[in-house]
């Protein structure tokens, strides 16, 4: 009795205890969320950045623009020639210049043929013409005495026979003495032709003749070139060829400055238009015009070398009132981005009547003093505002 009375009063004093446990938890647990609600921490709430994107920007003015074209072009003479041997024969002698990359004058000359023969055949010729032409003269006598014996026969009644007045053969010594005379006249030719003479100053591209060699007719000798008188052909655009200044006469008359590099110099000429080219290249789609050279005084090269690569610039037309902006700040469909008074952007659409590798011309869409954006946005959108970075000036 005693025992289970001891048992009861353990698992009362148990019960007690895990009681107190409990309720001593739930205070300490209380007490700990009321100190950590009186001392909790506040966050402070950081202000939104907003993120602005800095451009770079080009203050547009309106301005008279010459155009200018640039193109490339080869130097080459404006007269060229190959001499060949109008007769044949064995070279005598040539001229100390006439070597590849020498210098003749014109009249000069470069090869001689024998003449001995060709100087025969002109005397044989001419014992020929002199007898054909004395034969003429003994005929004209033999046709007037002729008439002179049909006169005092009495018949001049009746009808005349042509033989009767040698009228045939008065024809055919006249027609033998004009042959001997051309037969003499080329055999003079002939002996001209050992000669063979430069036609023009001019410089010698290539000389195929030797003294001892023999040269049939037909045989190119020489290919000379004017060194005195150069041009460069010109190809352009049919845009550039569109806004070439021209007069009345459809000549260029802008300014045409040639520039070439020799060794570690650069050269400069000027030049004027020879010519415009009337056709357009269909594999290229490109016009051509012809400039000449023009002598530059003081020059160590007072003309360029033939065969000289040179670049070409040509003033052209005039633009009225155009404003030219960097090309880098056009967008697809000729379009650009400015900035408003508030730093805002916009759109414009943008009319363009020259664009050139670096710059664009535009005529339509901009104001002057419009602020076009030349950085390129990732996303811009009508009203976005920026930050200007720097002004180009």
């Amino acid at each position: 009795m005693n025992e289970r009375a001891e048992v009861d009063r353990k698992i009362q004093v148990k019960a007690v205890a895990s009681f107190v446990l409990i309720l001593a938890i739930i205070v300490v647990t209380a007490l700990g969320i009321v100190l950590l609600v009186i001392n909790k921490r506040v966050a402070k709430e950081d202000e939104k950045r907003r993120i602005v994107p800095a451009v770079e920007i080009v203050e547009v003015a309106a301005a008279d623009h010459a155009v200018k074209i640039f193109t490339q072009g080869v130097v080459e003479s404006a007269r060229e020639t190959k001499l060949a041997a109008e007769v044949g024969g064995r070279v005598m002698e040539i001229s100390p210049s006439f070597k590849r990359g020498g210098v003749v004058k014109k009249g000069e000359r470069l090869v001689q043929i024998d003449p001995a023969d060709y100087r025969s055949a002109l005397a044989a010729a001419e014992v020929r013409r002199a007898e054909a032409e004395l034969a003429l003269e003994q005929e004209k006598a033999r046709v007037e005495q002729a008439k002179l014996d049909w006169e005092k026969l009495g018949s001049g009644s009746k009808p005349l026979n042509p033989l009767v007045l040698r009228e045939p053969y008065l024809a055919a010594a006249e027609a033998s003495a004009a042959s001997a005379v051309e037969a003499a006249a080329k055999a003079r030719r002939d002996v001209e032709r050992t000669e063979i003479l430069a036609p023009f100053d001019a410089g010698v591209r290539s000389a195929n003749a030797e003294v001892g060699a023999v040269v049939a007719p037909g045989t190119m000798v020489a290919e000379l070139y004017a060194s005195g008188e150069l041009e460069v052909r010109l190809p352009l655009s049919l845009e550039d060829f569109g806004f070439l200044a021209r007069d009345a006469d459809g000549m260029v008359t802008g300014e045409i400055v040639l520039k070439g590099k020799i060794g570690a110099e650069e050269y400069i000429w000027k030049a004027v238009t020879a010519r415009v080219d009337p056709e357009i290249a269909r594999e290229t789609l490109s016009a051509n015009i012809v400039v000449k050279v023009l002598p530059a005084g003081g020059s160590a090269f007072p003309l360029p070398p033939v065969g000289l690569f040179v670049n070409a610039e040509i003033a052209g037309k005039t633009l009225d009132g155009v404003k030219e902006i960097p090309r880098r700040a056009l967008l697809e469909g000729n379009r650009a981005i400015v900035v408003m008074e508030d730093n805002r952007i916009a759109f414009r659409d943008l009319v363009i009547p020259r664009l050139t590798r670096e710059t664009a011309l535009v005529s339509g869409g901009l104001e002057a003093g419009d602020r076009v954006v030349l950085t390129r946005l990732s996303a811009p959108v009508i009203g976005m505002e920026v930050e200007i970075e720097k002004e180009e000036e």
